[in-house]
């Protein structure tokens, strides 16, 4: 188990210009991971990920992320354009078969996102799309029960593992700290707290980042302190 999480700033879609200026900050924070949301015209894109690869240097994460947003066509264009890169392509089009076809020309590494699901839908990423890492999200899978059952499937499956969710605060990411922590040794490539990103913080803002690297919360359950009274009144109780 680490309590050393390495973690990963996501970029929302912008310019040439929008882009570099989000990554410098982040570097300025201490960050050297970087998820790049991508998905407009293919050739811009080819061109903000190329400034962000330079500028981040060498030993830096990169993942260029469509969330399955592109035509086959564009994602082509995209990926043949970024091929010599040192960079991971992340759920490029919106079906198994489209991304593995990307991956099968261009050779890039291919995380699989919005199409893995569950233990079937994750052999077949693996299997028949050619995963070199799947991205596991707390509620997508339903828990962290069955998050645990893919993370350890994915490990046997001899490839690396994203561990998230798709939003929340301090909770979500105590629970994606703890699950992450215990990860098979070498299997994480990265994670990143949702809780950063919100202005609400009913646990004091635990767990945190700090240098690009998160922490993990270390007492009971979830290992977070939630304040009750910044909840409200409870909508229902039951006796």
């Amino acid at each position: 188990m680490t309590d050393d999480l390495p973690l990963y700033e996501a970029i929302p879609i912008g310019t040439v210009e929008q882009t570099e200026e989000r990554v410098e900050a982040s570097m300025a924070r201490g960050f050297r991971r970087f998820q790049l949301k991508v998905g407009g015209d293919p050739r811009a894109d080819v061109v903000a990920v190329r400034r962000v690869v330079e500028l981040a240097g060498e030993g830096a994460l990169i993942i260029v992320d469509a969330n399955g947003g592109w035509r086959l066509d564009d994602a082509l264009v995209a990926a043949r354009g970024l091929a010599d890169l040192p960079i991971y392509l992340e759920q490029p089009c919106p079906t198994l078969e489209a991304c593995a076809r990307v991956q099968r020309v261009t050779g890039l590494p291919m995380i699989y996102d919005e199409v893995v699901v569950d233990a079937q839908s994750l052999v077949a990423a693996v299997r028949e799309g050619g995963a070199s890492v799947v991205n596991l999200k707390l509620t997508k899978v339903g828990g962290l029960t069955p998050l645990r059952a893919l993370r350890d499937l994915a490990a046997s499956l001899g490839v690396r593992m994203m561990l998230e969710d798709s939003w929340g605060g301090d909770i979500a990411s105590a629970a994606i700290s703890q699950i992450a922590a215990s990860a098979p040794a070498g299997a994480l490539l990265a994670t990143t707290f949702v809780n950063d990103a919100t202005r609400e913080h009913i646990a004091g803002h635990q767990p945190r980042s700090a240098n690009g690297q998160g922490n993990v919360p270390a007492g009971v359950g979830l290992g977070i302190d939630v304040g009750l009274e910044l909840l409200g009144a409870p909508i229902a109780t039951y006796v």
